[in-house]
């Protein structure tokens, strides 16, 4: 497909057939992973490739996701520190004792390897879903999947062959997402015509219920980050 095409096409599938992709299409779609920028070349991020339908059905089950289940691949893109902790130790050096930037910047690179993956995807006619709820079991994960230190689930990707063709989302207008020059306040006017745009995304229709659930006081984010920096500190990150 053309680019544009192809950024057009990509949706959140969430309804697959249960067949398997080749897996040269796969190993297609990882080489795609695996050309993404990376911040400094320090290759920040790296993922575990689930192929297996008892182990993804596992996972499903633990995340509460069934579509990872019905999916052909499940990638689980971690934030890994380990590994450049090896290469830094090979050569004789310490990593870094204060880790939060480079966990930001694996988070970076976990998400454009991520996103070159489901582009690529698309272009082959799969469909994929990004899966945020890997936060829901992340101890269950690390054990799962017997991650080391320095090492984090951050989300999945789910690739398959798709069983539903949904309609795209709205998004924010390009007014409110791209500041030119300097960054400026937002008018009442445009946060409501925010609310009657994305409100197409719930039954609802009001876009309040979304960011009340996830980032509003006592949201899923404010439970989630408190597990995150336990998590964290157990995994050697803090």
């Amino acid at each position: 497909m053309e680019f544009f095409e192809v950024v057009n096409r990509r949706r959140s599938v969430r309804r697959f057939k249960r067949v398997k992709i080749p897996e040269d299409d796969v190993k297609k779609i990882m080489e795609a992973g695996r050309l993404a920028p990376t911040d400094a070349t320090l290759h920040l991020w790296s993922a575990v490739w689930i192929r297996d339908d008892v182990k993804k059905s596992e996972i499903a089950k633990l995340i509460g996701q069934p579509h990872v289940e019905e999916g052909s691949d499940f990638f689980i893109f971690l934030a890994d520190l380990y590994r450049l902790r090896e290469l830094l130790k090979y050569r004789g050096r310490e990593i870094v004792a204060n880790k939060l930037a480079l966990f930001v910047f694996a988070a970076v690179d976990a998400a454009l390897a991520a996103e070159n993956m489901a582009l690529a995807a698309t272009a082959l006619g799969y469909g994929s879903c990004f899966i945020g709820a890997v936060q829901n079991a992340v101890y269950d994960l690390v054990s799962l999947l017997k991650l080391p230190d320095l090492t984090y689930p951050l989300f999945g990707l789910v690739i398959g062959v798709p069983d539903e063709d949904p309609p795209r989302r709205p998004r924010l207008p390009a007014d409110m997402l791209f500041h030119r020059e300097e960054y400026r306040a937002y008018r009442e006017d445009e946060l409501k015509a925010a609310y009657e745009i994305m409100g197409r995304v719930t039954r609802s229709g009001d876009w309040l219920r979304i960011l009340e659930r996830y980032a509003a006081r006592d949201g899923y984010f404010d439970k989630r980050s408190d597990l995150m920096i336990s998590v964290m500190k157990r995994l050697g990150f803090m």
